[in-house]
């Protein structure tokens, strides 16, 4: 059977996420969240635009899930608080189904950024918080993102603000398909969610109100022209 579109997505990831909950009743939504992403499978050639952060692994989801503590009380949980027992050991980050064996993604997705380490899913993060979410965390100063590890993050973790097209590998590996750092006009800098390309300068009129002209002729708005008749 194939089915395709939100109308079948909604339904299987509402499944796993009461599967992870039956394994772990613990669990934030926060922690949900990360399981699922984390032990997703990056599907090779699709970009995080397309496929976030990748394939849902129940199998994967669910190990990991078993693997955390049960007798702890994540929401009341202090930033960097171990999340697994005693003396075990992490599962292995790859997942075998029909005979095809695969890593995990080994990630989360934090607005337009992405961060990695196995901190993840082994230290308490605050983010995790009922209340809370992943971009909570993720600052962004004179033009440069870096997490909050006073606060949200624990240290040890890493921050990537590309948005990757994936080789199928763990921890977002791939090429980069659009960078952050647009600068547009005379040293303005767009962060949060505007990706364009690495060092990409709109120069000559840039027009931001109603609608958007970027250059001669380019406008962006209720209709988009890109030069002069064509529209």
């Amino acid at each position: 059977m194939v089915l395709s579109g939100t109308s079948a997505a909604a339904p299987m990831v509402s499944g796993a996420a009461a599967l992870l909950l039956e394994a772990n009743p613990n669990l934030t939504p926060g922690m949900v969240k990360m399981l699922l992403q984390y032990s997703a499978q990056p599907i090779a050639g699709a970009d995080m635009l397309e496929q976030g952060a990748g394939q849902l692994n129940i199998e994967g989801a669910v190990r990991l899930a078993r693997s955390l503590r049960s007798d702890l009380d994540f929401q009341n949980a202090a930033r960097g608080t171990s999340m697994v027992p005693t003396g075990s050991t992490a599962p292995i980050p790859a997942s075998t189904i029909g005979n095809t064996t695969f890593p995990w993604s080994g990630l989360i997705l934090s607005g337009q950024t992405f961060i990695t380490g196995e901190a993840l899913t082994s230290q308490f993060q605050t983010a995790y918080k009922r209340g809370n979410s992943f971009n909570d965390g993720v600052l962004l100063s004179a033009g440069i993102f870096s997490l909050d590890t006073a606060n949200f993050y624990t240290a040890g973790l890493t921050l990537n603000t590309n948005v990757i097209v994936s080789d199928g590998s763990a921890g977002g590996t791939g090429s980069s398909l659009l960078s952050s750092g647009v600068l547009i006009g005379d040293g303005v800098l767009i962060g949060d969610g505007v990706l364009i390309g690495d060092g990409v300068l709109i120069g000559d009129g840039v027009l931001i109100g109603d609608g958007v002209l970027i250059g001669d002729g380019v406008l962006i708005g209720d209709s988009v022209r890109y030069g002069d008749p064509t529209s």
